[in-house]
């Protein structure tokens, strides 16, 4: 008997169809696809593949069409897949040890978890990962049912049972691409209201209508569906934490913290052996500005994570990220207000030995260790998480060095880069102005089909800081003929102006670009033109652009600078609110408490709405002003009063006020 075959139901998939067929020749003993009315070359791919090719009138339903490709398969287990649905590689032996040990049982199908890749850009991929039943044995009277995400049954025989195995299906179905060419949501949608009509729904097709409506970005019918899901649903069922989470998210998004409290407690909470329930919580805590008692969840959701792993157990519930990326991403910025450096860095290092293709991750560590440390202990550092032999990681440490201007950096990956014509314009620009090199900075040629729209600011900003740097208007002129950037013909003016020293900027039209002309503040920082970066800024200078100055060396830790500024600011009561919030969080670092709540009411006072504000603020208040606080928050945030941390924080600093023992 023939080991596995591989079922499908397929319509123009010529683009998916090879990579999935691809992922399964080695391991199927046939391919089984039906084909519901292609009109391009998807049953010629199938038959390059092998593939046993059956048609299929489509009648709106989904579960026929999957029963009509299984009749035809003839080996012992039957794996269902989609076209948008792939095997890696690195599972093979798993599948094999599967298969060849396993023995089938009449009454029990396999769930897969699928990684689904929903992202906008391959490279900016969101990953989640849902349960599907695709796995079961042939010829033991198991069939689909369910017009739409059809469900395995075995009807009159008795009830089908549930497994869950660690054997991964790779989705990239609902990337918005895809969706947009696909016309699934149309189409799933109509097969729905059919369904309502005939008054067929069932809690799992409340979860998968609430999933349609989630992916068309349609929230609030998501959330009904999802609530009505959830009113009658076994725990046990594989989709309902998937559906619980789904929820609670959603209400994250739309600031509805009050029922993310109420589920988080009475129904995700008894999912607290994974790191999921942990990360929530961390978050719930985080958004209200429990900031310590956040800490301690991401802390728990990592180390959960790590002891379920260690026993061979599934680390996540239903968020890959939250295992470990989410509570270690929120970790760092937490250590980093709270002016734990240190143990921001380490987790910020953690994170990248696990997964050292992350630029974003990468580019924060680099830029804090290079105000923090000497060239070359950064250097050290790096090269025990990469490997400069490999040209795509040396590539990546040159390019981050590129951006965050670091000079010494990007010579040492320089030499190792070889030849530079892969560099764009952009890259040459920045090449040419971190190591001070006008000759190539003046003959640098922009190629029209270069001109990235996102990154046409950053070539101006560096044209503009070479022509700051050489004292050389001309080639920046030159580089903005060539720009389609509605802002950059003004910035060029104030720029030139600046050179030449006459018809300068008022102060209005310096307030309006101040985002852009920080840019080119720091690159000269980065850079080490300080004379001509004190030039910039006593020339450009704007309440905008100091504060913006300010929170960015206070960021990076130059704690000196950054008060400098903050004092210029703080005499002319021109403190923005990210100036006040910092200045709050430093003066609790210093313990200087009412400096701290004076800072932080500030804040509230220009932003009344930040409601992760008000814990720091009534904690570190005077008794007389607590109260005013407690009435101000419960005023704002009527709705997040009764949320039982929140309640009990609040009537604990109410003793306080009456003198009571904390």
């Amino acid at each position: 008997m023939k080991r596995l075959s591989v079922c499908m139901i397929v319509r123009d998939e010529e683009k998916l169809l090879p990579r999935c067929l691809d992922s399964v020749t080695r391991l199927a003993d046939e391919i089984i696809i039906v084909d519901t009315g292609s009109t391009d070359r998807t049953k010629e791919i199938a038959t390059q593949y092998n593939a046993k090719l059956f048609d299929f009138s489509w009648s709106n339903d989904f579960a026929a069409a999957r029963n009509e490709s299984i009749l035809h398969a003839s080996g012992k287990w039957i794996l269902v897949l989609d076209a948008d649905e792939y095997l890696a590689e690195d599972d093979y032996d798993k599948w094999n040890e599967f298969l060849n040990k396993e023995k089938p049982v009449e009454h029990l199908a396999y769930t897969l978890p699928v990684i689904n890749f929903t992202g906008d850009k391959e490279y900016q991929d969101e990953i989640t990962t849902s349960p599907v039943t695709r796995l079961f044995p042939n010829f033991k009277g198991i069939y689909f049912e369910r017009p739409i995400h059809e469900q395995l049954t075995r009807a009159q025989l008795g009830e089908l049972y549930h497994k869950s195995i660690a054997l991964n299906i790779y989705h990239t179905g609902y990337q918005i691409q895809r969706v947009t060419e696909k016309n699934k949501h149309e189409r799933n949608m109509s097969i729905f209201n059919e369904m309502k009509k005939h008054d067929n729904m069932s809690d799992y097709d409340w979860f998968t209508l609430g999933n349609q409506y989630r992916y068309a970005k349609n929230e609030e019918e998501a959330i009904r569906c999802y609530e009505l899901a959830l009113q009658e649903t076994n725990l046990n069922s594989a989709w309902y934490p998937h559906c619980l989470v789904g929820l609670i998210s959603l209400y994250f998004t739309q600031k509805r913290l009050d029922l993310v409290d109420k589920y988080t407690n009475n129904q995700l909470s008894k999912f607290s052996n994974y790191a999921d329930y942990h990360t929530i919580k961390g978050i719930q805590y985080e958004t209200m500005g429990f900031f310590e008692q956040a800490m301690s969840c991401y802390l728990e959701a990592i180390n959960v994570a790590e002891q379920r792993a260690s026993m061979d157990q599934e680390i996540w519930l239903v968020e890959p990220s939250y295992s470990f990326e989410t509570p270690v991403l929120r970790l760092v910025e937490l250590y980093f207000q709270l002016n734990d450096n240190q143990q921001a860095i380490y987790w910020l290092s953690k994170l990248l030995q696990k997964n050292n293709k992350n630029p974003q991750v990468l580019l924060k560590l680099v830029e804090w260790l290079c105000q923090n440390d000497t060239p070359d202990s950064v250097i050290s550092l790096l090269n025990k998480i990469y490997d400069i032999r490999d040209k795509a990681d040396c590539n990546l440490l040159f390019k981050v060095s590129l951006v965050l201007g670091q000079v010494e950096l990007v010579r040492y990956y320089l030499e190792s880069i070889g030849s530079l014509d892969h560099l764009s314009s952009l890259d040459q620009m920045r090449l040419a102005v971190i190591t001070d090199n006008k000759e190539m900075w003046l003959e640098i040629s922009l190629s029209n089909q270069e001109l990235d729209i996102d990154n046409q600011l950053q070539l101006w900003v560096q044209a503009a800081v070479g022509a700051i740097h050489w004292n050389n208007h001309l080639k920046l002129i030159q580089v903005v003929d060539e720009l389609q950037n509605d802002e950059v013909p003004i910035l060029t003016t104030i720029i030139v102006a600046m050179i030449l020293e006459e018809n300068l900027p008022d102060e209005q039209v310096l307030k309006s670009h101040a985002s852009s002309l920080f840019l080119v503040a720091k690159q000269l920082f980065l850079i080490k033109d300080f004379e001509k970066f004190d030039q910039f800024i006593n020339v450009m200078r704007s309440s905008e652009l100091i504060n913006q100055l300010a929170n960015y060396f206070y960021k990076l830790n130059l704690t000196e600078m950054a008060l400098n500024y903050y004092s210029i600011l703080l005499s002319e009561q021109q403190l923005d609110f990210t100036s006040l919030v910092n200045l709050g969080r430093y003066h609790v670092n210093q313990h200087y408490y009412e400096d701290a709540a004076g800072f932080f009411g500030e804040a509230v006072m220009l932003e009344p709405k930040t409601k992760n504000l008000y814990y720091s603020l009534i904690r570190y208040a005077n008794k007389e002003r607590k109260s005013q606080y407690i009435t101000k928050f419960s005023a704002e945030f009527p709705q997040f009063v009764d949320i039982i941390f929140v309640r009990d924080f609040i009537n604990q600093e109410k003793k306080q006020i009456k003198g009571g023992h904390l």
